[in-house]
């Protein structure tokens, strides 16, 4: 008698983990149907009936566990009308992801480092129906705080909606990294910390050199010494290529503005002289905000950043960053690298 009840226990409780594996072997598990299918979604169709037709023309090899995916994540409420085309052999994870971007969806890819102005420039290339000048308005008090990654857009998406769907992402992929405790143990506040992570984006590409190079610049900001990133100083002055003073009242235009090259490579010894407080090579302290939209990695290195010996660093023409510990040494850097 014992011996069954002992038993009955350990069935019960091997259930759960042995479901799990098998719900998590399914829901990733190719559909019997080996062509690829086209498939419309009517505006307003049940989940269930589109279950049924799905698993009726063999696009998913259970009715049942479409749904319940759908259902656990709150995808039913997402799916959207149109014709789709089918891969072969799409699993239910791939298809329900499928069905989250309606036909009438454009692609856009916003790299990390970019400016609000290059997110504009190419929201107006990909959406006709988005303005330039009202993406800029709209969004330039967010400098940093737009997630850089791939969106998928309605054709007929507002401004508005475009700059609030950037925002919203940022607050979600950001909250782990920049959580509370995570600034109270970098010393930095939240846009502090942006702001620091926007000029990394901007000075070092490799992963494994982004912490030394936070590291050395909020040792030097700690310090009270210049920041001195050339970062900062291409975001202020990249408007002089097209104006005629450096007030910049009347300029650049909106035409001219968006073919610009908004990270100028060569500083001349005025634009490392000009009086803005981006320019860190001239002002000491943090820029009064973000000077581009960094991703994770960045954000994830200013958190993380090491404490290390060096004070100096410069990137050479192939990616490759150099370190020294003294001027002596980063000047022998210069003349070797550069």
């Amino acid at each position: 008698k014992w011996a069954i009840i002992v038993g009955l226990i350990i069935v019960l409780l091997a259930l759960p983990p042995v479901a799990y594996k098998y719900y998590q072997f399914a829901i990733n598990r190719t559909s019997q149907g080996f062509k690829e299918a086209q498939f419309e979604i009517s505006e307003g169709e049940a989940v269930s009936t589109i279950a049924q037709r799905l698993y009726t023309q063999d696009l998913v090899n259970s009715e049942f566990l479409f749904k319940a995916y759908l259902i656990s994540r709150g995808l039913h409420t997402k799916i959207q009308a149109g014709i789709y085309q089918i891969p072969a052999g799409s699993s239910v994870i791939e298809l329900s992801e499928i069905f989250q971007h309606g036909t009438n969806d454009v692609t856009i890819t916003f790299l990390e480092g970019w400016r609000v102005e290059e997110y504009a420039r190419i929201a107006e290339e990909r959406l006709h129906k988005i303005d330039y000048g009202e993406v800029v308005r709209l969004s330039k008090k967010y400098e940093g705080f737009l997630f850089p990654d791939t969106y998928f857009f309605n054709k007929d998406v507002k401004e508005q909606e475009m700059v609030d769907m950037l925002r919203t992402t940022f607050n979600e992929k950001t909250q782990k990294v920049l959580s509370g405790a995570n600034l109270d143990k970098a010393g930095l506040t939240r846009q502090q910390a942006v702001v620091f992570a926007s000029i990394v984006e901007r000075e070092v590409a490799d992963d494994e050199d982004r912490p030394i190079v936070a590291g050395i610049l909020i040792k030097r900001w700690k310090n009270g010494q210049l920041i001195g990133a050339d970062a900062s100083t291409q975001y202020t002055v990249a408007h002089l290529q097209v104006c005629d003073s450096i007030t910049l009242e009347v300029c650049p235009t909106e035409e001219q503005a968006k073919v610009l090259n908004w990270w100028p490579q060569q500083l001349s010894r005025a634009d490392l002289d000009w009086d803005s407080p981006y320019n860190t090579r001239k002002n000491v302290g943090l820029p009064p905000s973000p000077i581009c939209n960094p991703g994770l990695a960045s954000l994830e290195a200013v958190i993380d950043y090491k404490e290390t010996s060096y004070n100096y660093y410069l990137t050479d023409e192939n990616g490759i960053t150099h370190y020294a510990n003294t001027l002596e040494e980063h000047n022998e850097n210069i003349v070797a690298f550069l």
